[in-house]
């Protein structure tokens, strides 16, 4: 028995939930399937396509090889942004892991999205994925299953998901590269302006994460707290220390206590150009690893630095802002004292 489709429905309204079903029918049984929408109109769209396919004359199967792997992308890229209307950064990252994909995919001559097989797939991810941690990679192969999913969806290609299958295995993970509190300072002292040595100092002695830090509002600070709306759209109030008290001090002499953000060029400049900052202040600095340094080390600096000191694990946990500390165990752990001979003792 053929299938048939029911008008679309917002079914867990009451639970606050805005997301449109649809329902279709088969052999007397309804099964309801969320269309990942809150957009009437797209759960119209949905039905209206549905409907029209039970009256649409049959025809030969499209070909994969039709859909250049090209426009596929700029068309996924186009709903991400348009029609799922996601975060401006949510489609940057999205953009840079679809350019890596197809740029690898190109080096191989592969253009059309037929050529995309479970192979091609395995090769890539062997290539290109096997050097990051395993959350990484778990993360790239479920955008790029996605993605692809979506291609075959909207285009009608009747083709089995090349990327279903594949994973990798966690690599070992290697410490993390750290700068000590020496280090941390000579790069602050190397800054070129106030404003960026009390960002560096933020980030270095608050673990704030770089736009956190570069974002906030002169009313996020007060007294000696700071008050973060992190990762996931979390709130957190983070204590000031002594040595970061001194540096917000010297630099709010220079820029006075007008209303609006901490840093106000800072908060003007695009993503590309706060890249270099940092590093060009490592480098001036000679620091460790000051080749490959970014903003983050300076988070990673604050963790590892507090652990040398003696702090507990969990007051560590809770000022990172981690989910548990099993996370923050899993990276900082090989930081904890480790005089097993002091430890046997009853």
């Amino acid at each position: 028995m053929s299938e048939t489709y029911l008008l679309p429905q917002q079914r867990n309204k009451s639970k606050g939930s805005k997301i449109w079903h649809g329902g279709i029918v088969k052999n007397g049984v309804t099964r309801w399937i969320s269309l990942k929408t809150k957009d009437e109109k797209v759960a119209m769209k949905w039905f209206a396509k549905m409907q029209a396919s039970l009256y649409a004359p049959p025809k030969e199967e499209q070909q994969p090889s039709r859909i250049k792997l090209r426009d596929a992308v700029e068309a996924y890229l186009a709903d991400v942004e348009k029609v799922r209307r996601r975060a401006k950064g949510t489609v940057r990252e999205y953009k840079k892991h679809l350019h890596c994909f197809s740029s690898w995919c190109y080096s191989k001559g592969i253009a059309d999205i037929s050529e995309i097989t479970p192979l091609i797939c395995s090769e890539y991810a062997r290539d290109s994925l096997a050097k990051m941690s395993g959350s990484s990679a778990k993360a790239k192969i479920v955008f790029l299953r996605s993605f692809l999913r979506w291609t075959a969806q909207i285009h009608s290609i009747n083709m089995q998901n090349p990327f279903m299958g594949i994973s990798l295995s966690k690599p070992k993970p290697e410490p993390r590269k750290f700068w000590t509190v020496e280090e941390c300072e000579k790069i602050i002292e190397n800054a070129t302006s106030e404003e960026k040595k009390c960002w560096f100092a933020l980030m270095a002695y608050a673990g704030l994460r770089k736009e956190e830090a570069r974002l906030l509002k002169m009313e996020d600070i007060e007294g000696f707290k700071i008050s973060v709306v992190g990762k996931g759209g979390k709130a957190a109030t983070i204590p000031i220390s002594m040595r970061l008290k001194e540096y917000l001090n010297q630099y709010l002499i220079s820029r006075g206590d007008e209303p609006g953000y901490l840093f106000p060029a800072l908060a003007k400049l695009n993503h590309t150009n706060l890249e270099r900052f940092v590093r060009k202040a490592a480098l001036k600095a000679m620091v460790s690893n000051a080749d490959t340094a970014h903003y983050h080390r300076f988070r990673h600096s604050f963790a590892s630095n507090l652990l040398r000191k003696g702090r507990s694990i969990k007051a560590v946990q809770m000022l990172m802002r981690h989910e548990n500390v099993t996370l923050t165990l899993n990276i900082y752990g090989h930081l904890l004292p480790s005089d097993l001979e002091k430890e046997v003792e009853l």
